[in-house]
């Protein structure tokens, strides 16, 4: 009867020690426990695992129980891998009993157990899983409370068994977990190094920016380089749209030939078709001479047609020629001249509100808007703020032969604008900011507007608040379907930034990285601003 009610005990605390280690992954913890268990059930004095460090090529005690000292010499007790009975059951891979310890002089006692009356034998067996040896398990026990020596060293053999095979468990996880963020490492490395790879193809004098934003508009300048469809860019002013137009002829295959730049609302009227196509000697008083227009200037290569939308309705027409057959009129000539050119066009005003008023002809905005890129401003991608700012002072360092460097806090000051003027007012703060540095660090003491202490972006909100004037998406020609109407007054900025945020927020119902996106932010920049304001994040 005691036979099978041992071997029942037995066999209930292998279950338990199985269950204990198939519950979690924590080292330490679960062998702590499962030393518990066998100290509640299997009448163990005393218990210790010894795991090997590699590193060292020694044995440290793991887990224990039953010690006086568990906190003290025991926690950070070592031997060497072959040193005392443990060593040798880690060595040899086999398990030892010595019957009473007192008697046995390899018996080393490190551990500076409390001695009894009662006769103490030592058990300890490998912890070893297929070829490998992680360690040790030895157990002390009353000589009178053994019920045989062949079947306690079995029960540890079967335990040290399970916990073998737990230790292989987590080494294999945390292994593979290492080599997934390894692989997830190289490939945001491959990523950034891609990002910066493509900024820099396309990158011309200001074309500047790796953030989700930014990454799509090189997206669609990569897709439009290799043709010579007509491009329609779209945005508020000084945003880059000209920058965008070079990038695009730059890398073109007609890179080798003209770019010829035309603002179509710095011409006056009566002047822009002979600017655009030129006239023949006595097409006007004072014609003496016959002169190229800036089509035939540009004829192999790009011309780029900046505020598209304020030119005359006479010329729009002639401009609809020139992209159906690709000859232009001469002004008081006869005789069409062929030109090769392939048309950027630009614009910050709402063409199809144009069209619908009638002041912008309606088959001209489908011949200019096969392809359209849109720019988002400056206040939608306040993350390339850093990197436009190093873009900008290195052509500043250049431009005066100095070394302008700016601080981290200037950094975060600048972003915390909203730049109406974008990327152009960007350029002057900062041109500004490097005068007043006087050719070093720029701080933000430094960065001051032209109204004092006030940055002009504040000064301007506060001028276009509550305006119909205010500058939105919208404004800068960009339809409803590219950026959301709902979330149109929470990007511009027309609200107070703590505001804004606790509005995506709630919005989003409290999901950061929800409203982060609704801000274009990064969830990093939304944690910030969480932090910053000391806003009480709801749980939902």
């Amino acid at each position: 009867m005691m036979n099978a009610n041992y071997y029942k005990t037995a066999l209930n605390t292998i279950y338990e020690i199985s269950v204990i280690l198939n519950s979690s992954n924590m080292i330490q913890h679960s062998l702590y426990r499962s030393l518990l268990q066998m100290s509640d059930t299997l009448s163990m004095e005393r218990g210790l695992i010894l795991l090997h460090d590699k590193d060292t090529n020694e044995l440290f005690v793991e887990a224990s129980i039953g010690l006086d000292n568990d906190e003290g010499p025991v926690k950070n007790m070592r031997y060497k891998a072959d040193e005392g009975v443990v060593g040798k059951v880690f060595k040899y891979g086999i398990p030892i009993l010595i019957p009473d310890v007192q008697k046995e002089p390899m018996f080393l006692n490190k551990l500076g157990r409390n001695a009894k009356k009662e006769e103490i034998s030592f058990i300890a067996v490998p912890i070893k899983h297929q070829n490998q040896t992680y360690g040790v398990l030895a157990v002390d026990k009353v000589v009178s409370k053994m019920y045989s020596i062949t079947t306690d060293v079995d029960i540890l053999k079967m335990i040290a068994t399970l916990m073998a095979s737990f230790l292989h468990k987590v080494q294999f996880f945390t292994s593979e977990m290492e080599a997934i963020q390894q692989e997830k490492s190289r490939i945001e490395e491959e990523k950034l190094k891609l990002i910066g790879e493509v900024t820099q193809k396309y990158q011309y004098e200001g074309l500047v920016g790796s953030g989700r934003l930014m990454r799509k508009v090189l997206d669609k300048v990569q897709m439009v380089t290799a043709s010579d469809s007509a491009v329609l860019i779209r945005g508020e002013s000084g945003t880059g749209k000209e920058v965008v137009a070079k990038t695009i002829h730059y890398n073109s295959n007609r890179r080798k030939k003209p770019f010829v730049a035309v603002n179509c609302a710095a011409i006056p009227g009566e002047l822009i078709e002979s600017e655009l196509f030129g006239y023949s000697k006595g097409a006007f008083t004072g014609a003496a001479g016959e002169k190229k227009g800036k089509f035939e200037q540009a004829d192999g290569g790009t011309i780029f047609l900046d505020e598209i939308g304020d030119m005359p309705m006479e010329a729009q027409s002639k401009l609809l020629r020139v992209l159906q057959d690709k000859v232009v009129e001469k002004l008081g000539g006869t005789k069409p001249v062929q030109v090769d050119v392939r048309i950027l066009a630009a614009t910050n005003k709402n063409l199809e509100a144009a069209v619908q008023s009638g002041e912008f002809r309606l088959d001209l905005y489908y011949r200019l808007n096969v392809f359209a890129i849109f720019l988002p401003p400056l206040r939608k991608r306040k993350e390339d703020i850093p990197e436009i700012a190093q873009h900008i002072l290195k052509n500043l360092s250049k431009r005066y032969n100095k070394n302008y460097t700016i601080s981290p806090e200037a950094v975060t000051a600048l972003m915390n604008c909203n730049y109406p003027g974008n990327i152009r007012e960007l350029e002057n703060c900062l041109e500004r900011s490097a005068f007043t540095a006087g050719g070093g660090e720029i701080k933000t003491k430094h960065i001051s507007c032209m109204r004092g202490e006030m940055c002009m972006s504040h000064f301007m909100e506060e001028q276009l608040s509550g305006s119909s004037t205010a500058i939105t998406p919208q404004t800068g020609g960009i339809p409803d379907n590219d950026y959301s109407e709902a979330d149109n007054e929470l990007i511009s900025g027309n609200m107070d930034e703590r505001e804004r945020v606790v509005q995506a927020l709630e919005k989003a119902g409290w999901v950061q990285a929800k409203a982060a996106r609704m801000l274009d932010m990064t969830v990093r920049q939304m944690n910030y601003r969480i932090k910053k304001f000391n806003i009480k994040v709801k749980k939902i």
